[in-house]
């Protein structure tokens, strides 16, 4: 645990990734004793991105720092909104509700995406979909 820090850098982090995303862990309960709240940051490659899913249990935030995406919500099932981001908008997805954001631009795409109550962090980094490269080293694709 990173106990009593103003901030986390993502070097002392470890990296978590998948083929369609790089991602940093920057708070969570474990890492530095957030209880209410956890935030990752995401980076996606020139037309990568994350099909559909939902967090049951969990709001998000999405702001996005860098880049252009796709973000799509169904606040009803079955009905989805498209909307096209770009770098300072943030996408409010209620508990449950089904999402999905792909990079449609030529440039990467930089998310921070903050979870309310704490937890997809933890499912991403125990998914045998993601590998975890340790804090320090550089995260290379194969």
């Amino acid at each position: 645990m990173i106990a009593n820090k103003v901030a986390v850098s993502p070097a002392e982090v470890e990296t978590i990734m998948a083929g369609w995303v790089t991602g940093k862990i920057l708070a969570e309960p474990a890492l530095n004793g957030m209880r209410h709240f956890s935030a990752v940051s995401i980076y996606f490659e020139p037309g990568k991105g994350h099909a559909r899913h939902n967090h049951p249990e969990s709001e998000q935030l999405i702001f996005l720092v860098a880049g252009e995406a796709e973000m799509m919500i169904e606040f009803e099932e079955g009905k989805p909104e498209f909307k096209t981001i770009h770098a300072g908008d943030l996408v409010s997805i209620p508990k449950g509700a089904y999402h999905s954001t792909f990079n449609t631009g030529w440039e990467p795409v930089r998310i921070l995406a903050v979870y309310s109550p704490p937890g997809p962090e933890a499912a991403m980094r125990n998914s045998p979909e993601f590998h975890v490269i340790p804090a320090g080293q550089v995260p290379r694709r194969a």
